[in-house]
């Protein structure tokens, strides 16, 4: 599972990036809540070839964060990735630049 963003980041060496793939590690918890992990790749390719992610270069907080808890209708892929997308607007992102990819 993952993101596309198309929101230009500024890098903490003063570099903007203008593209990243984000990989997402949803997990469900026993509490009803589920865990959101971002993994930020220069690009797919980056993260087809094992080369590690990128988080801590960027001035954007990429942290994970802990939902709130979800309904059983509320635990599909497209709604967990929905989830990820609004927690990183929330966060000052252009939700119009996060596109879900990989879904599976």
């Amino acid at each position: 599972m993952a993101i596309q963003n198309t929101n230009t980041v500024s890098t903490k060496a003063g570099v903007d990036s203008v593209s990243s793939y984000i990989r997402l590690e949803i997990k469900l918890l026993a509490t009803g809540k589920a865990s959101i992990k971002y993994f930020v790749y220069k690009d797919k390719s980056s993260y087809s070839a094992g080369i590690p992610h990128i988080n801590d270069a960027y001035d954007f907080n990429y942290n994970s964060y802990i939902t709130g808890v979800l309904l059983p209708t509320d635990i599909a892929i497209e709604d967990l990735h929905d989830l990820a997308i609004a927690e990183l607007v929330s966060r000052g992102l252009d939700g119009a630049k996060l596109e879900k990819v990989d879904l599976v």
